[in-house]
Formats: C-alpha cells, structure tokens, sequence
C-alpha cells in the first residue's frame, strides 16, 4: 500500500462557472487543489502538484476532491487554506466534508466575490463603495464597517429611499456579518505559511475561453 504523503499545507479553492444550456442553464462545478505557488516571474506563478476536479454534478466534484485527498494525504499534521465564495456548494461545511480530520483549517471568504458583492448591493450609491470596501477588506474594522453601513442608510432619501435600496442595504448588512469570521485578511491570521489562494477565478478560463460567449448554447452531453 503506498504511503500517504503528508504536507505542512495545502491549499483548496472552489467556484462554479454558468454557461448557456439549450434548455436551461448548466453550471460546471470546479474544485481546484495545490501543495504551494511558486513566482516564476512578476506576472506569472504555477501551482505545485496541482489537481482540479470538474463536472456539472456539484455533488460529483465534491466526491472526487474527498477520495483524492483521502487516498493520497494523511492531512492529520496539515494546514487547510480554503478560499471560496461562500455559495452553495462552496461553504465552509464543504470543505470541512471535503478534507475530514486535519491539524487546522483556515477559511477565507474570496476576495473577488466579496467587492462584487458590495459593488453590486451598493450600485445606488456608487461614492461608498470604496469606503465601505476599505473598512471591511484592507481595515478588517466592524466597528467602522457598521458606522458606513448605517450612514448609507441615513442617506436613503428622497429618490434613494425605495424599498429596493433598503432591502439590497439590509442584505449586504447581514451578508458581512454572517462571514464576517472568513473575511479575516490573511496578512491579520499570522500564519506561517505564504498566500497563495485567489486563482480559482483566473483558471476559469480555460473552460470559459472556449465554452462561453460567440452565441454558443451546449447540451449536458
């Protein structure tokens, strides 16, 4: 039998990608794994004994993500950096089905994700966006997070103040403080490890490049 191989780290990242179905839209599920990063210049970095898992069953690439790290690790002395949006399918309870037992395991809610999020809640009131994005992601201040939260608010009048403005500001609200915990920098956790997490997005492309876009619409099969 061979041995387990036992790392001090591994990094696991996951997200879906949409594309046009002919009947309705499909989704392709994508996990994504790595033992480290390394810089091969200012622009490019590769990923060290890389696997990714990919199907349009969630459940599927959810399996197949466990057997391979269940069969080729002994993660009981690892460090697991996850990094995810935090979407169904891609939640902390996830992973942790994901990796089992290991030594510890940090969650990060994604970076590209959480500033869509924002922008996207906060399209009525473009002047705070920044604002709101430095105190949450670069400050990591809920105190100031909720004093920006609550001056858009007092500024929802006159055509602003539609209930629609106030439903977006009530669930950006609750979506922070939910994830709050995986919004944590890394440079805040002190571990003793680099980061390299944030290109689950970018790797997309592969898929993407050839997949969406030019009018294209695809079978399951």
């Amino acid at each position: 039998i061979a041995q387990k191989k036992k790392v001090p780290v591994l990094y696991l990242e996951g997200d879906g990608v949409v594309i046009k179905g002919t009947k309705k839209r499909l989704e392709f599920h994508r996990y994504q794994v790595c033992e480290d990063i390394i810089n091969l210049s200012k622009t490019r970095r590769k990923r060290v004994q890389a696997k990714e898992f990919v199907s349009l069953s969630r459940l599927d690439a959810l399996q197949e993500i466990k057997a391979y790290l269940a069969n080729a690790y002994d993660l009981s002395d690892t460090l697991i950096i996850s990094n995810a949006d935090g979407g169904a399918g891609y939640a902390k309870k996830d992973f942790d089905e994901i990796v089992g037992y290991c030594r510890q395991h940090e969650r990060f809610l994604d970076v590209f994700h959480l500033n869509k999020k924002i922008k996207d809640r906060l399209s009525f009131m473009p002047a705070m966006q920044g604002k709101l994005i430095s105190a949450v992601e670069f400050k990591y201040d809920r105190h100031l997070t909720d004093m920006i939260l609550d001056t858009i608010e007092s500024n929802l009048i006159d055509e602003l103040n539609t209930p629609e403005n106030h439903e977006n500001l009530r669930r950006l609200r609750s979506y922070l403080h939910r994830r709050w915990v995986d919004i944590k920098p890394f440079k805040m956790r002190h571990l003793s490890v680099i980061k390299a997490i944030g290109c689950c997005e970018s790797n997309h492309r592969k898929y993407t490049y050839r997949v969406k876009g030019q009018g294209k619409y695809w079978s399951e099969d």
